[in-house]
């Protein structure tokens, strides 16, 4: 009998390699990977502060012109004791009038009183609506051509004379008869600014050549901007006729 004796044979399987080391080209696109997520990162955290700032501001800005439009509003009424007297603030466009009659035409001077300060009012609108058109082609820096032009501020007119003429008295104050039986009516009317800006979205939106080009979110910039500078200037008018 033939015996094979066998001694600690070693298998021929091969072993798994350890894991592979990047390469030097494969380190470096890594690391500009991860410089590039955390420059993106950095991003968006600048962005959110820089939001939240610009919030804060506005915030600031907004809590600064009410406070000045009350303080105006005070002194004026502390510097006349005309009754009636009010002054536009961040919300409304205001108008105010007189007029000495006779007690006997009291109704008819009335209703003219209404008419007269209606169209002053409207005057002052209009004007300032000029410059929100200007303005707001000059933010868009595009060649807007004579129609987008004339359509945007004839709507602009149109609903003006609309908001101003629904106007009605807010304030009247009528004075007891003098010597001469003449009496002063005293008179103020109001309208929405926001109101105004709202009805001019929506006419011209209606224009279908218009309806593309036309960019409603920079039109209302555009328009409070200028109504808050016009306010300012009015509030620096004052201080300055009181000195």
């Amino acid at each position: 009998m033939i015996s094979a004796t066998f001694s600690g044979c070693k298998s021929s399987k091969p072993t798994a390699s350890a894991t592979t080391e990047p390469t030097a080209s494969q380190r470096a696109q890594q690391m500009k990977e991860e410089a590039e997520l955390i420059k993106a990162q950095q991003a968006l955290e600048d962005a959110r502060a820089e939001a939240a700032r610009a919030t804060q501001q506005r915030e600031a800005n907004a809590a600064i012109s009410a406070e000045a439009a009350q303080r105006q509003a005070a002194r004026l009424a502390a510097s006349t004791e005309q009754p009636c007297q009010i002054y536009d603030d961040a919300e409304w466009y205001t108008g105010v009038g007189t007029r000495v009659v006779k007690q006997n035409s009291i109704n008819t001077s009335a209703t003219a009183l209404l008419r007269s300060t209606q169209q002053q009012l409207r005057q002052k609108i209009q004007g300032q609506y000029k410059a929100v058109v200007r303005d707001y082609f000059d933010q868009m820096d595009t060649d807007q051509g004579s129609y987008a032009d004339s359509h945007i501020e004839s709507a602009g007119d149109m609903v003006i004379n609309r908001k101003v003429n629904d106007t009605y008295e807010v304030c009247r104050r009528n004075t007891e008869p003098d010597a001469s039986g003449n009496i002063t009516i005293y008179m103020a009317i109001k309208v929405s600014k926001k109101e105004i800006v709202d009805d001019i979205v929506k006419e011209i939106s209606k224009d279908k050549q218009l309806e593309v080009r036309f960019k409603e979110d920079q039109f209302r910039k555009s328009a409070f901007k200028v109504f808050e500078q016009d306010q300012k200037q009015s509030y620096q008018d004052y201080k300055t006729n009181q000195q």
